[in-house]
Order: structure tokens, then sequence, then C-alpha cells
């Protein structure tokens, strides 16, 4: 796509490449992906792109995920749910950035609304955004009977992987929500197959920040199950993925691989 934009010269298509250059950026957890979302979205902006703030929003919210900083966007999430109510993936995200940061009043008010629709929202590019960020949300909050809707949706995709628009964005296997919708549910082997897939593909994307995340809902999972074996196999997730964590600077999940670690020395499944 680089060198193809190269040539044609088209201001247009050099952005399109160096957001699919930076989501891939953004993926892996590389050092420079703040830089390459910032830079992407000088180029859009120079280049009189129209979505250019809107790609920059898509990929600022993964990157800030990844850090542990999503409480950085809570005005502009809020801004645009109320600014475009049509759109309930906004509602969604709003949602999952409630949840991550631990407002967990916030977060149901958000679901709640969501409930009200029937957890169905139009079919279309922003539908897996709704999905995976409200699948965060009502996992987070515990909601069984959302679950239970949600991963009927998701569970037939498990085997895809999440690519919005092309070059905007991934955020890795589906399969990934489907082990903690199927976790929330208490489908503990469900979840457990969900999870193995997800960390493979996963893997072969190099998309590490998802990987620390798959390995910290799977040892929770383990955790809360405590069958035989349990404990050792979660050591061993939580474990690796605080290492990656340190690695990558994700803040958040260094919390809650920690709180994990905790539970599992003191032998408390709850």
């Amino acid at each position: 796509m680089e060198r193809l934009a190269g040539r044609l010269r088209q201001p247009f298509y050099i952005w399109v490449a160096s957001m699919g250059r930076t989501m891939l950026a953004v993926m892996r957890g590389t050092p420079d992906a703040e830089a390459q979302v910032f830079a992407a979205f000088e180029l859009g902006t120079a280049g009189g792109q129209p979505d250019a703030l809107a790609g920059f929003g898509a990929q600022m919210f993964p990157l800030r995920q990844n850090q542990g900083r999503l409480a950085e966007l809570t005005d502009a999430l809020r801004a645009n749910v109320e600014a475009m109510p049509h759109a309930p993936s906004w509602r969604a995200a709003l949602a999952a950035l409630y949840s991550e940061t631990d407002q967990v009043t916030e977060a149901r008010e958000q679901v709640d609304i969501l409930r009200a629709g029937g957890f169905d929202p139009p079919l279309n590019l922003a539908w897996m955004t709704y999905m995976s960020r409200l699948s965060e949300a009502v996992c987070h909050l515990h909601d069984r009977s959302a679950a239970a809707v949600l991963y009927e949706h998701l569970r037939p995709l498990a085997g895809q992987v999440y690519v919005l628009e092309m070059t905007i964005g991934c955020s890795g296997s589906i399969a990934f929500w489907g082990g903690l919708l199927a976790a929330c549910l208490g489908r503990c082997d469900d979840a457990e197959r969900h999870f193995d897939d997800a960390l493979a593909m996963n893997e072969r994307l190099g998309a590490r920040p998802c990987v620390v995340r798959i390995r910290r809902a799977w040892a929770s999972m383990l955790l809360e199950r405590n069958a035989a074996d349990d404990a050792a196999r979660a050591r061993e997730l939580i474990a690796a993925g605080r290492a990656e964590a340190e690695t990558l600077g994700m803040a958040r999940e260094i919390v809650r691989l920690e709180r994990l670690r905790a539970r599992l020395e003191s032998g408390s499944t709850e």
C-alpha cells in the first residue's frame, strides 16, 4: 500500500497507508506507537481528510487502553455519545472506559441504556466495536443476562479477527471476547477453548497487548474454576502476562495481574 500510494501521490492514499502502518504499531505495542498515531493524524489533517479526527480517536482508544490511560478520553467519549445518540458503539465504548477505570455505577448506567435496545445494534462498520467494548463492560460487571445475549452474537465469529475499516485498527482474535463472555456465564470449558484459540491467533499476529489481556482473563477464569492443576496453570499465565505487560508498559494490566497473583498466593478464588 505504501509503495502504491507513493507512486499515486494522492493525499488520501498516503494517509490510508500511514493509518495501516500505525494500526500495526498499536496492535503490536511498539514503543513508537503513540508517535505514529499523532503523525498519521497530522498527515490526514494536512491532506484535508474529513475522517482524520475519527480515525485518530479510533486509534487512540486501544493505545490509551494499552497504556492504562483510558480515563484521559472520558470527556471526548461523553461528547460523542451526546452528539451521536444514533450510534450506540460510542456508548458501548464509554461503558468499557468506565469499567476499565473502575467506575462501576457509571458503567452499569451505560449498559442499562443499551439494554433497552436489546443489545442489537445496526449491522454496520461499528458493529464489532459495539460488541467487543460492551462485552468488556458486562463481564466486568458480571452481568450474565447481557453476557448471554452477546455471546450468541459473537460465538459464530470466534475464528475471525476484529479489524476496523481495513487500516484503522486491529484488536486481535474475536475468540478473546468469546472467552470473556463464556467465563462470565460459567461455561469454563468453552472459555478455555476460546482463550486457547485467541492466544494462538494473537501470537501469530504479533498482537502482544492482546496476548497480555488473554493471559490475565484466562488466569482469572482458572482461579474461579479452581479445578485440579488450575492454580499451577494460572501461575504460569500470570507470570508470563506480567513479564510482557512490564515490557510493554501496560500499567493497568500490571495492577490486574498483581491482584490475581495476590489471590493465588492467598488461596482465595473470590
